[in-house]
């Protein structure tokens, strides 16, 4: 461990799950992230095998916020983030779920 580490930690912003959207809105699913260095955060799909809205099976964000556009029906449902693996730390990965509910 080096000097001034801090293992991460996650966590979901008050009032920010469940996220209620209209078809057709931008959303932006957020997950505070803290930690030195700071993790990179993977997104996926925790209620089901489906791909993310571009369409891979995980995103990547650097400051913990998922960015979506042009939210459809079918998006709805809970998304996770973690913490990546390689985090620097001995320490499993750290991880929150997003709700995100998509109205016609």
């Amino acid at each position: 461990m080096f000097s001034g580490a801090v293992p991460p930690n996650l966590t979901v912003p008050r009032g920010k799950s469940p996220l209620v959207a209209r078809e057709g809105d931008t959303v932006e699913l957020e997950c505070l992230v803290s930690g030195k260095p700071k993790p990179i955060i993977l997104w996926s799909r925790s209620d089901k095998e489906a791909p993310m809205p571009d369409g891979s099976m995980q995103m990547e964000t650097y400051d913990g916020s998922l960015r979506i556009v042009n939210v459809t029906r079918d998006m709805t449902g809970s998304y996770r983030c973690q913490t990546s693996q390689f985090n620097g730390f001995n320490v499993k990965p750290r991880e929150a779920e997003v709700e995100l509910i998509v109205q016609c």
